[in-house]
C-alpha cells in the first residue's frame, strides 16, 4: 500500500490480505481493511524497563545437524517483531521491514488464549460451570456438536465435530466476519457460522483432540450471555486495562461479534505485558481473583494422547492443551499461546521468560476439517517454524542471559 494512491500490484484488499508479501501490511493495519471493536488501555500501564542484553543477535543454537543464529532465525521465519522479558525487562527487541513500536499486529489464534483466560475467570466465579453441557448457557446451540458437548470440552479441543470440505473452519469462519470475499451460500456472521458443522462421524466428545475455530466462538456467545456484555468489554475490563499501554482491537462481523478465535490486534510490547501478567499471575504475584482464574486456565491438562493423535501435533511432543493454552510439560511450568503465519506467546514461569513473536510467515495449507481428519498433521511443515525450534531458540537466548 505504497504509493498515493498505490499502483494495483501493490493494492492490498480481502482477496489477497493472505498471501504473501500483502499480508505483512494486513497483518499490521487489521483495522483498515475490516471492522472492528476496541479494546481500552490502562490508566497506568504496567512498566517494562529496558536492560538490553548485547550479542543476543549472534547466539546460536542447533537444528537438525546445523548451527542457527538468532538473526537468521527470526528473518527466515519472518518475524516481523520479537520481544524477550527475563524478569519484566525488556532485554531484546527486534522490528522488521518497517513494523514499528506502535503499531498493531494480529494475534491469529492466539486469541483464543484470552478468551480461555477469560472463561476462567467466569469459572472461578461460580458463574460458568465447565462440566455443564454449553448449550445450558447458549439454548440456541442445542442440536449441535458444540451445545451438545461440555464447556470444558469445547475449552480443550475435544469436541467431536465435522465441517463440509467446501466450509472449512477457517475459510467460513473468516468469510463470515469479511476478512475474505464469503462464498455464496456460506454463512454471513458467527452466530451463522457456529450451525454448520455436524457431529463427526464414529467419534464423540472426550475421545478426540481436534482444533478448529468453532468452539472458541460458541464459547464466547456464552460469556456474553452469562455477564451481558461484548468480549470487547470483557477483554478491556478484566484483562487489558490492568497493564497495556496502548488501545488493542478485535475484528468484527456485520453484526458486531468479535472474532473470539483470531481477530485481536496489538502492540507487540503490549503482548510482552500480557505474557507478564499471566506469568505474575502463576506466581501468585497478582490480585487473588486473577491468579486464582490463572490457576484453573493453567492447571495440568489430561489430553496428553489425545493430543498427540490431533491434527496440530506435529512439532509439539510431550504436549498438552487446556482452556486454549499450550501446555509444554518441560518440568518448568511452561505454557504457550500459537496462531497461524507464525505468531508465538511463551512463557516460563521458572525462568521468569516471556518471549512474544509476530510474524507474517505464509502459511496455506488446508486445514482440517473434522475429527478424523489428520492432514494438518501430515503436512509437511518446516522444521524452523515449528514451536520445538522456537523452544529452542527460547533456551539458548536463556542460557546467554543467564551466564
Amino acid at each position: 500500500m505504497q504509493g498515493f494512491p498505490p499502483s494495483a500490484d501493490r493494492q492490498v484488499n480481502n482477496t489477497n490480505a493472505f498471501h504473501y508479501p500483502y499480508m505483512r501490511w494486513a497483518f499490521r493495519h487489521t483495522r483498515e481493511l475490516s471492522p472492528t471493536a476496541g479494546i481500552r488501555r490502562s490508566a497506568r500501564p504496567q512498566p517494562m524497563p529496558v536492560q538490553s542484553v548485547k550479542g543476543l543477535d549472534l547466539v546460536s543454537f542447533e537444528l537438525d545437524g546445523k548451527t542457527i543464529r538468532i538473526d537468521e532465525y527470526l528473518r527466515q521465519t519472518h518475524t516481523d517483531g520479537f520481544i524477550v522479558l527475563h524478569e519484566g525487562r525488556i532485554v531484546y527487541e527486534r522490528y522488521f521491514d518497517g513494523f514499528g513500536v506502535d503499531q498493531l499486529h494480529i494475534w491469529a489464534s492466539m486469541t483464543k488464549s484470552l478468551t480461555g483466560l477469560l472463561a476462567a475467570m467466569l469459572v472461578d466465579e461460580g458463574k460458568l460451570d465447565p462440566q455443564a453441557t454449553l448449550s445450558t448457557y447458549v439454548p440456541e446451540l442445542a442440536g449441535t456438536p458444540f451445545g451438545d458437548a461440555t464447556v470444558q470440552q469445547n475449552l480443550d479441543m475435544e469436541v467431536a465435530v465435522a465441517y463440509p470440505e467446501h466450509l472449512p473452519p477457517d475459510l467460513a469462519l473468516f468469510g463470515a466476519v469479511g476478512i475474505l470475499p464469503r462464498r455464496e451460500g456460506a454463512p454471513d456472521s458467527i452466530y451463522a457460522f457456529l450451525k454448520v458443522p455436524i457431529p463427526a462421524a464414529d467419534k464423540t466428545g472426550g475421545d478426540v483432540w481436534y482444533y478448529q475455530n468453532g468452539s472458541p466462538e460458541a464459547v464466547a456467545w456464552a460469556l456474553r450471555r452469562i455477564t451481558g456484555k461484548s468480549w470487547a468489554q470483557l477483554v478491556s475490563e478484566r484483562i487489558w486495562s490492568h497493564f497495556a499501554e496502548d488501545d488493542a482491537s478485535v475484528q468484527i462481523d456485520r453484526l458486531g461479534t468479535e472474532m473470539a478465535s483470531g481477530g485481536f490486534s496489538s502492540t507487540l510490547r503490549d503482548a510482552a505485558r500480557f505474557a507478564e501478567f499471566v506469568r505474575l499471575a502463576q506466581a501468585q504475584r497478582l490480585p487473588g481473583h486473577v491468579a486464582d482464574a490463572v490457576r484453573i486456565a493453567l492447571q495440568p491438562g489430561r489430553n496428553q494422547a489425545r493430543f498427540a493423535r490431533g491434527n496440530l501435533a506435529a512439532g509439539r511432543q510431550g504436549y498438552a492443551y487446556r482452556d486454549y493454552w499450550y501446555q509444554r510439560n518441560d518440568g518448568d511450568g511452561s505454557v504457550e499461546a500459537g496462531g497461524r503465519f507464525g505468531q508465538k506467546i511463551y512463557i516460563n514461569p521458572r525462568r521468569a521468560l516471556t518471549i512474544v513473536k509476530f510474524s507474517s510467515n505464509p502459511d496455506t495449507a488446508p486445514r482440517a476439517t473434522s475429527a478424523g481428519d489428520n492432514r494438518q498433521a501430515a503436512a509437511p511443515r518446516r522444521l524452523l517454524e515449528s514451536s520445538e525450534t522456537f523452544a529452542l531458540a527460547a533456551q539458548a537466548i536463556y542460557g546467554a542471559i543467564a551466564r
